[in-house]
């Protein structure tokens, strides 16, 4: 082709694309000239998807798609396709998107201003443009171009960007009229509820006073029949007549009905305290184990008369003492297992206590009291902890009651910063939870009681005539269990390490075994796995097994459970302890299952605050037996010089673990006969032992010597 004929078609081509950049500019124009329309279908959107659709009008009077489509942007930063034109290119959209993010342009476009060309995976061209304001990005606008290699003037694109813009403040202009119109119709939902809760309190307050004359009926009935009572069996009883068994039978009716009537008169005066906001807090230290059990037996031999098998579970990880009202706290738990046992015909009722939520004010304590009884309907727990009300309000109830007692248990958990709630379900049972918040108490804060040897804490009968395997290497501290146990007719076996102690198991066998753990030959817990092995061989039940140790740690109380042993107590031993075991265990109150007593931390040394020689400790321990002091002192002079001597010698050979087993037997030794300074320096010397390291321990044998000859001169002559 020559010259002369190139020259038309070039012409042509000239031609052409003047033409396509005019239809362009008309397209532009046209839309300026429709801007009018625009904005009015703008302006009467009342929906997102109303101002897509007009702006895709205005889009495609402006350029040609062959689909088109918004993408929402998402609080979580993606983006969702929100609308497209046509409807049916949803799935080709959603490709086409897909290709864009891997490829980057969707990124691209996002940090731009304007409009972002891309080539499709199928031949064609995509235009990516992202719908912001100057604050922030609300969308991106994408659309498929018909064709490969699609070009398009800049007027034309500004005029987009025009039309995107116009969209994003639009859409945020009908964002903020939405949530205009979500505040007015909150404050009419507020006014509506205002007026609801008007409503329902008056009804409250109307129901509240029918509730109030139905609880005059109920307490008028509740007093009046132990006081028929009472009153009938006196005039009974004053006209004569009967036999001694009937008037017994008469008398013990009598005063059922006064306590009865007594529990009414406390409920009433209880709760008039409560909303005079007369009733204060009386905190004192007290230890929380010892509490909860002796505040729980009576409740104990109630439940036990009735069939019911009462058990206290107390959490290890909770410290003790700690400082509180505990007389609140043992009427919340009266309460709510005295309810347990009236509504309660059989299984077991379990108290249970563990750390309860963080709290800044102090400790906080979880109490459940759960049951297998009648339970209760879900619709009479929402009302059971107001005043005057009652699951059953009928006038055929089974049982009685004035309805004050969960309000009260209310008042005082609230009182003492926690609260109290209730899960149950009909004839399953209920569990009641309650926290109150008490203050750690310090060790020495509480003053025991000091006990008759022969009368264990809470007030129970102590146990006698049991056969008693009695196990430690040191004579003191045998001696000193024995004299204990004297006067109420044990028959007790000795064993000086744990490998006779298991032959005497299997000579005969025993009611209980108080076991020392640090022995000779085998410990306690290797004597307590062979026992516990030689029951199963023999065909024996399980005997109680009792740990008496100096080991005072918990990881120390841990092994003991793991190893077999049934309860722990910490050296040194008082008397009402060791009773108290023994009655867990082997009497009355033995269907009560305790968790042991916690372990006590182990001091250091404090010579200027601890006694050198705590005579009334003793005395105690020897039943207030005065004249023995002398003899366990004796004892203790020839035991405690020949561990002295051992510990020297391993001080002198470099020996860890005799350091370590030594200064434990002085440990043990010391305590129970009131050598206070040497326990802490011995207890010192192990502890620093149990870690390796002896590099202390013969300056702490030395100062050990120093204070066994101030013990002596303490103690008097011999």
């Amino acid at each position: 082709m020559n010259h002369q004929d190139a020259f038309p078609f070039f012409l042509q081509e000239r031609i052409g694309y003047l033409e396509e950049s005019n239809r362009r500019y008309v397209a532009i124009l046209e839309m300026l000239a429709s801007s009018g329309d625009f904005q009015a279908d703008l302006a009467n959107a009342r929906e997102p998807s109303d101002i897509y659709r007009a702006t895709f009008a205005q889009i495609r009077r402006l350029l040609t798609f062959d689909a088109l489509g918004f993408l929402t942007n998402q609080e979580d930063g993606s983006f969702e396709l929100s609308l497209c034109d046509p409807p049916e290119a949803h799935q080709r959209l959603l490709g086409e998107l897909d290709h864009q993010i891997m490829a980057g342009s969707f990124a691209w476009a996002l940090n731009r201003n304007q409009a972002v060309m891309s080539p499709t995976g199928t031949d064609q061209s995509v235009l990516l443009q992202v719908v912001s304001t100057q604050s922030r990005i609300l969308g991106m606008l994408i659309g498929v171009l018909p064709g490969q290699g699609v070009t398009i003037e800049v007027p034309a694109l500004n005029a987009l960007s025009i039309v995107l813009y116009t969209c994003a403040y639009a859409l945020e202009s009908a964002t903020l009229r939405q949530m205009l119109r979500e505040h007015m119709t909150t404050l009419e939902q507020r006014v509506a509820e205002r007026t609801s809760e008007l409503e329902q309190a008056r009804a409250h307050a109307v129901a509240a006073s029918q509730a109030k004359s139905a609880f005059l009926a109920n307490m008028s009935h509740e007093i009046r029949t132990p006081m028929n009572a009472i009153q009938g069996l006196t005039e009974l009883l004053l006209d004569g007549n009967f036999s001694p068994e009937q008037q017994h039978r008469h008398l013990l009716s009598i005063r059922d009905s006064t306590e009865n009537l007594m529990i009414i008169i406390n409920d009433i005066l209880d709760l008039s305290k409560i909303e005079a906001g007369k009733l204060t807090l009386v905190p004192r230290p007290f230890r929380l184990r010892q509490g909860i059990t002796d505040g729980l037996h009576p409740l104990a031999v109630r439940a036990e008369q009735k069939g019911l098998r009462l058990k206290i579970e107390i959490d290890t990880a909770l410290p003790d003492p700690f400082e509180g009202d505990l007389l609140k706290v043992h009427q919340i738990l009266i309460n709510l297992v005295g309810n347990a046992i009236k509504f309660s015909e059989q299984g077991v009722i379990t108290v249970s206590v563990r750390p309860g939520p963080a709290s800044d004010k102090g400790t906080m304590l979880l109490f459940c009291v759960e049951d297998q009884g009648i339970g209760i309907p879900l619709e009479a727990q929402q009302r059971i902890f107001e005043t005057f009300e009652q699951a059953d309000t009928t006038t055929t109830k089974r049982y009685g009651g004035t309805g004050l007692g969960l309000a009260i248990c209310q008042r005082l958990t609230e009182l003492m910063d926690g609260s109290i709630w209730l899960e149950s379900q009909p004839g399953t049972g209920s569990r009641f939870y309650f926290t109150v918040c008490l203050q750690p108490a310090a060790a020495d804060a509480v003053t025991d009681t000091p006990a008759s040897p022969s009368v264990p804490a809470g007030g129970l009968p102590p146990v006698t005539g049991l056969s008693i395997l009695l196990v430690d290497d040191v004579d003191i501290n045998r001696e000193l269990v024995k004299a204990v146990l004297a006067s109420d007719q044990h028959r007790i076996t000795e064993a000086v390490n744990g490998r006779a102690a298991l032959e005497a198991y299997r000579d005969a066998g025993f009611d209980v075994v108080l076991m020392d753990v640090q022995m000779p030959e085998m410990d306690g817990l290797q004597a307590t796995a062979a026992i516990r092995q030689l029951e199963g061989t023999m065909g024996r039940p399980r005997t109680p097994i009792i740990a008496m140790t100096a080991y005072a740690a918990r990881e120390d109380q841990d092994r003991c459970l793991a190893a077999g042993m049934d309860d722990y107590l910490s050296k040194p031993v008082k008397p009402a302890a060791i009773l108290a075991a023994l009655q867990r265990h082997c009497g009355s109150a033995a269907h009560i299952e305790t968790t042991p007593a916690p372990p006590q931390k182990t001091p250091t040394p404090s010579n200027s605050t601890t006694p050198v020689y705590a005579r009334d400790e003793l005395l105690e321990r020897l039943g207030g037996a005065e004249a023995l002091i002398p003899k366990f002192i004796g004892m203790f002079r020839s035991g405690v010089i020949k561990h002295l001597e051992g510990l020297e010698g391993a001080v002198t050979t470099g020996n860890v673990n005799d350091v370590r087993i030594h200064s434990h037997t002085i440990k043990g030794s010391c305590g129970n006969i009131g050598a206070m300074q040497m326990r802490e320096t011995a207890a010192a010397i192990e502890t620093a032992a149990k870690t390796g390291d002896i590099n202390g321990a013969p300056a702490g044998l030395e100062l050990l010597k120093r204070q066994l000859q101030e013990f002596f001169e303490a103690a008097g002559p011999r």
